[in-house]
């Protein structure tokens, strides 16, 4: 499948790409206006139309999938500790809000079985970043997560980890795969290819560092999202470069500022 056909099947509002508006994809949710990775940023981010929401995904001590980007859940809540040694319950105990407010007070970690069992529920599209290596049966619990959700057309997986996605690929193929790079790699269309992926997610320096190499995986059909974008300035020598999307703590700023340029 390529990132044509993963839009023919998987959406069927705005097509990016070439000179047209690029997606909106949040990062962690609506971070600059909720706590990230959790249930406030998700809705926060579906609430202005986002056109993909991105999540990280880390394992408990219990081996449940749990939405948080750290390996610990020192900086995003008031308890200490490395996620793959603490319990369920024990993570149920974190806040993972009151740091950006009261108003966020009571805010936890959420599952990764309650954000889409909420996502299939209320609306929106998840990209879903595996952190780390991961084995085929701890992705084989996310596949029993998005399947009993129903959630396998509107999940979007990526990862820097090759062998996540090798075996994302064997484990969860309904589901479509992204490769992250810090900075694109000539050999990268290869291994895509090999991945079955449908997009390529390179950061902004590193797309403008080898933008050749990055617009010849582009020409040859994947999709591209550039990671974590948040000047006007940057947004602005993006556009018009073919890309897909740019994933943002500010989607509502660039929705804005992408409304001012092309609509």
């Amino acid at each position: 499948m390529n990132f044509t056909q993963y839009l023919a099947s998987h959406h069927e509002g705005r097509r990016p790409g070439g000179d047209q508006k690029p997606w909106v994809i949040a990062h962690r949710g609506y971070s600059a206006a909720a706590p990230e990775n959790t249930l406030a940023a998700v809705d926060a981010a579906r609430a202005i139309g986002v056109d993909l929401i991105e999540i990280d995904l880390g394992l408990s001590g219990d081996g449940t999938p749990m939405v948080i980007h750290d390996q610990s859940i020192d900086r995003t809540t008031n308890l200490r500790g490395q996620v793959s040694l603490l319990s369920d319950e024990q993570l149920s105990l974190a806040d993972a809000g009151a740091w950006l407010g009261d108003g966020f007070a009571g805010q936890r970690i959420p599952a990764l079985r309650r954000l889409l069992e909420d996502v299939e529920d209320r609306g929106g599209t998840i990209l879903l970043e595996f952190k780390d290596d991961w084995s085929p049966a701890a992705i084989a619990r996310v596949s029993r997560d998005i399947t009993e959700t129903r959630m396998a057309d509107r999940v979007l997986i990526q990862s820097f980890s090759v062998p996540t996605l090798t075996a994302c690929r064997d484990v969860i193929p309904m589901v479509p795969r992204a490769l992250l790079r810090m900075v694109p790699r000539p050999d990268d269309a290869r291994l895509l290819e090999d991945l079955d992926a449908v997009a390529y997610n390179p950061s902004h320096r590193g797309f403008l560092t080898r933008r050749s190499v990055a617009e010849d995986i582009m020409n040859a059909g994947y999709g591209m999202f550039i990671w974590t974008v948040d000047d006007p300035q940057d947004w602005e020598r993006l556009l018009g470069s073919g890309i897909h999307g740019i994933i943002t703590n500010h989607p509502g700023r660039l929705q804005g500022y992408l409304a001012a340029k092309y609509d």
